[in-house]
């Protein structure tokens, strides 16, 4: 016979809590932490929280409700994720993804944020469950992505973390901004490879009027006028185990207009998934528990190839980069010759040496360093994935 656990809610949002570039981010991040504060979640999973003092606000503001929680630092300026709970977080750990864009693009700023993913292992009505939560590099030019083998690393590397990490849990949840639709190959590898539920698709109730998606939404104030076509990529999945069967009863997209004011909580909408926990007293072959989210190994295979061939395309980009690096290398050294042959005025040579100091420091940093740990990272990450190709072949035969 199951005994039935309590059905915990599970919520995710990206705050913007972007200062001095977002608008209104004290009165949302306010707002976020009265609603958060209404009681109604149990774990909740926040990304873009990027200012200390901003998290160390929610904190007092929930801590009657959500007394437990955790910030993840990472980055040059934190990752902007952090987990509230109403149960105690017993330990944490997390894992900085391996690629994450570039330090020059300014404008981008995910390197400067350490992406990751984080774990915080709660013990909830006698029941472990590992809550992840994690924000994923963004896509910023669909037509011509250029960090579309960093993103697929992440959601690999994310899918092999979950991977490896939930075999002791009764429950498995990630929370996150994912940063992938539902059709894109980073999504896919997570859900392949890991064998969780996306909460939206599988839950038995969603609200009629509710479109489910999170972001580029016509009715956010934030996005309104914007080309973009809504997206989901905001998300909750769960897995139970052997030991613990899950579902979702109830699906929805939450935390929209704030109350009394002209604008949104977020550019993002946020997402609440009601689970149900049915725990199995004594596993055995004819009671196995919640068996049917185990990860589909050929869908898995298929979409490791895909991901192996961005990975080989990406290692041959990397090379092209270095022959430019390298040529600009060589037009530094030409410019700081250049002055020794020409009678040229001593303010002038100054300048023309500072410039091509600069140019051969920064080519060599970009061209040996920069560029070549990109292309490790990218066989690292390649090797992995050909690791589970050969081993599902070999237990194939």
């Amino acid at each position: 016979m199951g005994q039935h656990a309590g059905p915990p809610t599970s919520a995710d949002l990206n705050c913007r809590g972007i200062t001095y570039i977002a608008s209104n981010v004290s009165e949302r991040i306010h707002a976020i932490g009265e609603e958060l504060a209404t009681g109604k979640y149990d774990l909740v999973a926040l990304q873009e929280v990027w200012v200390e003092a901003l998290y160390e606000q929610l904190v007092s503001q929930v801590e009657d409700v959500l007394p437990y929680h955790h910030y993840f630092y990472s980055g040059w300026n934190g990752s902007g994720v952090c987990v509230f709970s109403k149960h105690p977080i017993v330990d944490v750990y997390q894992y900085r993804f391996t690629l994450n864009g570039h330090a020059h693009k300014l404008l981008h700023a995910d390197w400067y944020g350490g992406k990751l993913v984080g774990l915080c292992r709660i013990q909830y009505a006698g029941t472990e469950i590992n809550f992840y939560a994690s924000h994923t590099h963004a896509e910023y030019n669909p037509d011509n992505d250029e960090y579309k083998a960093h993103r697929v690393s992440q959601a690999f590397e994310l899918s092999q973390f979950i991977r490896h990490m939930s075999q002791s849990a009764d429950v498995n949840i990630l929370a996150g901004d994912l940063n992938n639709q539902p059709f894109e190959l980073g999504l896919k590898i997570i859900q392949s490879n890991t064998g969780m539920e996306d909460a939206w698709p599988s839950a038995e109730h969603k609200n009629a009027d509710d479109s489910g998606m999170t972001c580029w939404c016509s009715e956010n104030n934030y996005n309104s006028g914007c080309p973009e076509a809504p997206m989901r990529i905001d998300y909750v999945f769960y897995k139970g185990s052997a030991r613990c069967r899950v579902k979702c009863v109830h699906c929805e997209t939450t935390m929209h207009k704030v109350p009394g004011k002209p604008f949104n909580y977020s550019d993002h909408e946020g997402v609440l998934a009601h689970l149900e926990l049915e725990k199995v007293s004594e596993p055995s072959d004819d009671n196995p528990g919640d068996t049917e989210h185990l990860p589909d190994i050929p869908l898995r295979d298929d979409n490791l190839r895909e991901a192996v061939t961005i990975m080989d395309e990406a290692i041959i980009s990397t090379a092209s980069v270095r022959w430019f690096y390298a040529a600009v290398l060589f037009l530094s050294v030409l410019l700081l010759l250049l002055p020794s042959s020409l009678s040229l005025p001593i303010l002038l040579t100054s300048l023309t040496n500072l410039l091509a100091a600069f140019g051969m420091l920064w080519s060599f940093w970009m061209g040996a360093v920069v560029t070549e740990t990109e292309r490790r990272g990218l066989l690292a990450t390649r090797s992995s994935m050909q690791v589970l190709l050969a081993g599902s072949v070999k237990k194939r035969n």
